[in-house]
């Protein structure tokens, strides 16, 4: 199974390895800023919070290869920490049913790949950890307890996510108050409380958000990033009204939530899972205002839906043995779906080659330099620093 998801992850999106660049903050934050900072980039906010693991592969490219294997080796990394998220799923410690189709659902939640294979989106997938380590059982071994407080670490100081999570890891050692569960609480907790110090002290999150909040929008936003695009696939929600969209896809939605909170085997799981793709939707909306998006911009934002659409993906999956046949029917109608609609375009075609191993002398020298780096139309400003001496 490992092989299989590192062969379907490494050809979903085969030039950020075969042909390895910079993607967007990936040079002008993370590169730039580890060169001219130092080790003080660490507790550097970026966007209003840390990014304590786009740093650490930023600081340790920096010390282990030369500039020219930059892009790779940020891109490998990002993509070895995605592979280690979805073999996660087969640990004994998570026990749920379907694994394959919940492992395989971590890649057909990223629609276009933009939060595969780079430093900069890595946060997005990196949360879907916080997700695992809250639904699995008790560490049972120090080796396991503490991967669990060093997971829990780097994730919670990747990102805001923590500060949603955190009151998800009370509500569990509320319900079981062992030690392990106490101390998952206050490494959450506590990174929370520092990305939390650098979201109010930093700029405002938002912008525009004292406009007038519009409510159709965003329903329509929601339903078709969510919900009928990985259904329906892009052509579909590019031409169907986006009002019918969602009505039919926000009925859908909210179809799910609702048997997330019946009675039924692992109605806990369930709860927590449907609690989390509304709370991550609120935030979201909060930050991005997506309500104020063109309906047809399907070139930015994937990275909003991405764990969202996941664990609606891992809703359907447990419908498959739901006692209504009906149900069980329809839930793995709708997954093979998803998997049909991507299988098109799975293999994402490769972007402008701007030859970073050609241009990125001046960086081995330390000097100021423009380099174009990826989406196209970005450059990297490099600032410059001290010469890295001898090759």
């Amino acid at each position: 199974m490992f092989v299989a998801f590192a062969a379907l992850l490494a050809i979903r999106k085969p030039s950020a390895l075969l042909t390895a660049q910079l993607w967007a903050e990936d040079g002008s934050i993370f590169l730039d800023q580890n060169d001219h900072l130092g080790l003080r980039a660490f507790i550097e906010p970026y966007m209003g919070y840390l990014h304590a693991l786009p740093r650490l592969i930023a600081w340790a490219a920096a010390l282990l290869v030369d500039p020219k294997w930059w892009p790779l080796f940020y891109n490998a990394t990002a993509g070895a920490i995605a592979l280690a998220v979805m073999a996660r799923i087969f640990s004994p410690r998570l026990a749920l049913p379907a694994k394959p189709a919940l492992a395989l659902a971590l890649l057909l939640g990223a629609r276009t790949g933009e939060v595969l294979f780079n430093i900069t989106n890595l946060q997005f997938v990196a949360a879907a950890a916080l997700v695992q380590l809250l639904l699995m059982s008790r560490p049972r071994s120090a080796l396991a307890r503490a991967s669990d407080v060093v997971i829990l670490t780097l994730v919670g100081l990747t990102g805001p996510f923590s500060i949603i999570f955190a009151p998800f890891f009370a509500w569990r050692w509320c319900r079981d108050r062992h030690r392990d569960n106490l101390i998952a609480l206050l490494v959450v907790a506590s990174c929370a409380v520092i990305q939390g110090w650098f979201v109010l002290h930093g700029p405002a999150a938002g912008a525009g958000l004292a406009d007038i909040f519009h409510p159709i929008k965003f329903l329509e936003i929601t339903a078709s990033r969510l919900v009928a695009w990985p259904l329906a696939g892009e052509w579909a929600v590019r031409h169907v009204s986006p009002k019918l969209i969602a009505s039919v896809c926000g009925g859908l939605l909210v179809a799910m939530l609702w048997r997330a909170a019946r009675p039924q085997p692992l109605r806990t799981t369930r709860v927590q899972a449907a609690f989390a793709l509304v709370v991550l939707l609120v935030a979201a909306a909060y930050r991005v205002r997506f309500d104020t998006w063109e309906q047809e911009d399907f070139d930015s934002g994937e990275r909003y839906f991405y764990l969202p659409r996941v664990l609606l993906l891992w809703l359907v999956v447990w419908e498959f043995e739901a006692t209504s046949r009906a149900v069980r029917w329809l839930a793995r109608g709708a997954f093979l779906l998803c998997i049909v609609t991507l299988i098109p375009g799975y293999v994402l075609p490769a972007p402008p080659d701007y030859h970073w191993s050609e241009h990125c002398d001046p960086i081995r020298r330390g000097e100021p330099a423009k380099i174009s780096t990826l989406p196209e139309g970005w450059t990297l400003e490099y600032a410059g620093r001290a010469p890295r001496g001898p090759d």
